[in-house]
């Protein structure tokens, strides 16, 4: 693997690779996470609902808990390829922006382990762990159960909030959509965690342009997943709202380019019907 993230350890063992925090490397070597099988037994019952497998691992009895999520490739090779890489870089780059970010006071998941285990050749299997959000649904799931109007109006302006720390913080996310957005409600309101930084980046201030590509794509994928008519122009407007805060010179940047972007949804929404 690459260098680890300060606060980390690297271990090996045979044709396995681990890369953990150093407050829980006892737990996750005992757990097995170095273990030919490592793999195999962590992916033997597949926790949530999206595109890679995930695992929810406890190390050790009351220890913490691990959402594990598998890499996988995307685009035109990604059916040939499917999990094989070469070289580890890419779990290891999460690992040190999410742990920027997590540091910097960004609501992301506190970042825990990247694995990787030793296939045919150079190829190897790749995995990033945090540490589970105890509490929380994903944003898919939340608007699914058809939450009233408050709390729905309140959930988007935590994610309006949570979204602007994130570009405040210089996170470029690459696939920003309604279900990596984890909500937890309390007593005292919402809370939203941005999750899945895989092939994110951090970067200067975003640009307006910018911003606004990665909050359509969240948009676009309220359309794709039959969520806007629920969240309404009233949950929109709210998310924006918070987003900006009192920046009115960013609101008005966002707004200029609102139109162009809604086109680029028209056309999608046509895509998604066929």
């Amino acid at each position: 693997m690459a260098e680890a993230p300060p606060g980390f350890r690297r271990l090996r063992r045979g044709g396995c690779e681990l890369v953990v925090d150093a407050e829980i490397e006892e737990a996750a070597v005992a757990a097995g996470l170095l273990e030919p099988d490592a793999f195999e037994r962590a992916f033997a019952a597949r926790h949530g609902r999206g595109r890679a497998p995930t695992a929810l691992l406890q190390l050790g009895a009351g220890g913490p808990r691990i959402h594990l999520r598998r890499l996988l490739h995307g685009g035109v090779l990604g059916p040939l390829l499917r999990g094989s890489f070469l070289g580890a870089r890419r779990p290891l780059a999460e690992l040190h922006v999410t742990r920027v970010l997590h540091r910097g006071g960004v609501p992301v998941p506190r970042p825990a382990l990247a694995l990787a285990r030793r296939r045919a050749g150079p190829l190897r299997a790749l995995a990033v762990g945090t540490w589970f959000e105890e509490g929380t649904v994903d944003a898919h799931d939340f608007l699914a159960a058809a939450p009233d109007t408050r709390r729905r109006l309140a959930a988007a302006a935590a994610a309006g909030r949570a979204v602007r720390r994130f570009h405040d913080a210089g996170g470029r996310h690459a696939d920003l959509h309604v279900g990596n957005l984890l909500l937890r409600e309390r007593p005292s309101g919402f809370e939203c965690i941005v999750v899945d930084l895989d092939k994110a980046r951090l970067g200067a201030d975003p640009t307006p342009a910018e911003r606004m590509a990665e909050l359509m794509r969240l948009f676009r994928s309220l359309v794709k997943r039959g969520h806007l008519e629920r969240v309404g122009a009233r949950g929109c407007a709210r998310f924006l709202s918070a987003y900006c805060a009192d920046d009115r010179r960013l609101r008005a940047a966002l707004l200029r380019r609102l139109d162009p972007e809604l086109r680029k949804v028209a056309l999608h929404r046509v895509g998604y019907r066929v």
